[in-house]
């Protein structure tokens, strides 16, 4: 009877200690799986459309990396300012151009398009060197960096409105000389502003950027592979090709 009454005693400590034991692997899962998977709040790279539903040229590309690898995650829309502060101490993916400014990231794989980068100035404004930037007023949009010389450029005339929309906005009421950005980028949202390319004159040309899959470098090496794999069957496929050609039209 005395052993029947240490065992029943003892069995309540033998199922916390299977239950403490069998949720580690659940907790280590969770944590390997806490991934963040984001994208910069630009048009037209990240945005909600008019029937309010998740869009963008970078958020599809996204989408189909994380459908392709079967990671399950959802795609977070967040201010560039907000995405800069979150890749500094949490596992994140992103989708961003290849400038000095990523490289303390892991570079998982090029998503196989270059943005070329510069000022688009509107016409009557010749921009032929650097030089002629002077004395021009030219919006910046905030969490935009391409070149570090013009960024750090005290010298230059800049605004700094929140997004590439406002940039061009400003430029088609006259109230800045130019826009700097990704030039795809711009004239895009330039024609969903009902201008054309007679808006604008010759864009001076500062940068050429591969457009990468990026990590910060605490995401596990299984889940590094899964998502570089998934780019590579994108690109092969030209699923990544096709959304880009949707977008930009080419």
């Amino acid at each position: 009877m005395r052993n029947e009454t240490s065992l029943l005693n003892f069995f309540p400590i033998l199922i916390c200690f299977l239950l403490l034991f069998l949720s580690v692997p659940s907790y280590s899962d969770s944590k390997k799986n806490a991934i963040k998977m984001l994208i910069m709040h630009q048009i037209p790279y990240g945005f909600k459309d008019e029937n309010n539903e998740k869009t963008g040229v970078l958020y599809d590309i996204l989408y189909q990396i994380i459908k392709t690898s079967n990671m399950n995650k959802s795609i977070n829309i967040v201010p560039p300012k907000r995405l800069v502060a979150m890749m500094q101490d949490n596992k994140v993916c992103t989708i961003v151009a290849n400038t000095p400014d990523i490289k303390i990231f892991d570079l998982i794989e090029p998503v196989g398009f270059k943005l070329t980068a510069g000022i688009l100035p509107a016409i009557g404004i010749t921009l032929d060197s650097y030089s002629s930037l002077k004395n021009k007023v030219i919006a910046v949009p905030l969490g935009i960096i391409f070149d570090k010389k013009f960024h750090k450029d005290t010298t230059l005339t800049k605004v700094r409105p929140p997004h590439y929309i406002n940039a061009i906005k400003m430029l088609k009421r006259g109230r800045v000389d130019a826009v700097a950005g990704a030039l795809l980028t711009l004239k895009y949202i330039a024609k969903k502003q009902g201008m054309n390319l007679t808006s604008f004159n010759k864009p001076l040309i500062l940068a050429q950027t591969e457009l990468y899959l990026v990590c910060t470098t605490d995401i596990e090496k299984d889940n590094r592979k899964r998502l570089k794999n998934a780019v590579i069957e994108l690109k092969l496929n030209e699923t990544i090709k096709n959304i880009f050609i949707r977008y930009f039209g080419v």
